[in-house]
């Protein structure tokens, strides 16, 4: 529901108008009686301008922190051991998105949270102690986002910590949504200036992924040269562990990369980017990948002499067409897939269907998706399914001139590019649909990831070889 937020068993819901607000206790309620929960009317308040919920005051203006909580705080005695400055600090990191550069004015009492044989308190800690107590005497409101209005994120990094704040114009010009900070760590001490607010960046858009993805984003900051470099055909990315994870996480799991093995990740990396050791670390992601170990079956080579079908000359002179039936009915009512391979170039056609389709169905989708698009084919390899057996399907190709090859009678192997295929398409809807049932939804993006994914036969994309 829009305007309603759930923490544990507490139910808040906000709205831009008193009639906007009626309208959606009306929604909350008719849910709450649809599925027989009930409220405690001496524990509701309604039609609230201001209320105050986990430490914080939430009004018309934003949330700001609660004016308890400030004068706990004013009060606090500087801490004399480590758990009573574990306790101040905790106190603080709750707090910590109200408070530009957290990190960097906490950075000298946390650097004592490793003393843990002595405890010394002096001149830096004392004076880092009074700041965050200051830091709370701002009057700081910050706006609740809304996704709706622009917005700016504005960086910033130092010698010990990086941080950033997050703005948006709600007509009345810029106003605080958030603040992040973090100290930096191990090597990231040497990075170069530029280096660091390049890091500030990529910390920022991790943090607030839940706001910014998706969106529009203009760069104007000092770091602008990394992205106006003549040659950007390949990007070095520096030994920062998380950045290297995420990109690899981007290559593998995406809807439109299709939890590849290690070769096709690695080829679909490499357009773009380069780090040493890549392979060793794209081989350790796609082994520890959950999805790929639950679903994906072993490959083991067959015993026996290889006899090859004759290679095509051109592309989509010989194709090869089966179905993937046993799918769960969506909303459409298809149940299977139609799958066409060009021989030559691996390029695939993925085709919603149902398991009960026709011969004459099956030419309709056929010309539809693949032979106005490539042309007609000079033969046609399938399996004895009776669809391509019939009468009407001999006939009809046999007036275009286009010879049917059969694959021997329970002996798939005889077709195995399709089969191939249908193996790599079925893995691909186990491990990237969530819930079966919107399988058909995602086919156009896994017929996309599969075409746009390297082949261990040509070490290029069907895309890049057919176009």
């Amino acid at each position: 529901l829009r305007g309603v937020i759930i923490y544990l068993d507490d139910i808040l819901i906000y709205s831009r108008s008193r009639e906007q607000h009626l309208q959606d206790l009306d929604a909350v309620f008719t849910l709450l009686h649809k599925n027989r929960l009930i409220t405690k009317g001496s524990k509701c308040d309604f039609l609230k301008q201001e209320l105050e919920f986990l430490g914080h005051v939430v009004s018309t203006e934003g949330v700001k922190i609660d004016p308890k909580k400030i004068k706990t705080i004013q009060e606090w005695k500087p801490p004399t051991n480590i758990k009573e400055l574990q306790s101040f600090l905790g106190f603080f990191n709750y707090i910590r998105r109200f408070i530009p550069n957290m990190a960097g004015l906490s950075a000298p009492l946390t650097d004592r949270l490793k003393d843990h044989d002595c405890f010394l308190w002096g001149e830096k800690q004392q004076a880092a102690f009074d700041q965050l107590k200051i830091a709370l005497t701002l009057p700081l409101v910050l706006r609740i986002f809304d996704p709706d209005c622009p917005y700016e994120v504005i960086t910033d990094a130092n010698d010990i910590s990086i941080g950033a704040v997050l703005l948006q114009d709600f007509g009345d010009g810029l106003h605080p949504v958030v603040y992040e900070s973090r100290k930096l760590q191990g090597a990231e001490k040497n990075y170069t200036v530029h280096d660091n607010e390049m890091l500030a960046i990529v910390h920022a858009f991790k943090t607030w992924r839940c706001y910014l993805t998706g969106a529009d984003v203009t760069h104007t900051t000092a770091t602008g040269h990394y992205f106006n470099k003549r040659d950007t055909s390949r990007i070095w990315v520096p030994g920062y562990d998380l950045l290297r994870t995420l990109l690899i996480q981007e290559s593998h799991e995406n809807p439109t990369s299709g939890h590849f093995g290690v070769d096709k990740t690695m080829k679909s990396l490499q357009r773009n980017y380069y780090w040493p050791n890549m392979a060793d670390d794209v081989r350790k992601y796609v082994s520890s990948c959950t999805a790929c170990q639950i679903m994906k079956s072993s490959h083991q080579r067959a015993a026996g002499l290889l006899q090859p079908l004759d290679p095509p000359q051109r592309p989509w002179q010989y194709i090869t067409m089966d179905y993937v039936t046993g799918l769960p009915a969506g909303p459409s009512g298809n149940d299977a897939i139609l799958v066409v391979v060009d021989r030559l170039r691996k390029m695939a056609h993925f085709i919603a269907c149902q398991q009960t389709i026709t011969t004459e169905q099956t030419a309709q989708l056929s010309i539809a998706n693949v032979f106005r698009l490539h042309g007609l084919p000079t033969a046609i390899i399938s399996d004895r399914d009776p669809k391509f057996t019939s009468k009407f399907w001999r006939h009809l190709w046999d007036q275009f001139g286009t010879k049917l090859q059969f694959s021997s009678a329970y002996h798939p192997q005889t077709d195995g590019r399709t089969e191939r295929v249908k193996q790599t398409m079925e893995q691909l809807i186990q491990t990237t649909c969530s819930d079966p049932q919107t399988w058909e939804k995602s086919l156009p993006l896994l017929e996309f990831a599969y075409n746009n994914a390297p082949s261990a036969t040509t070490h290029q994309s069907p895309f890049f070889l057919n176009y």
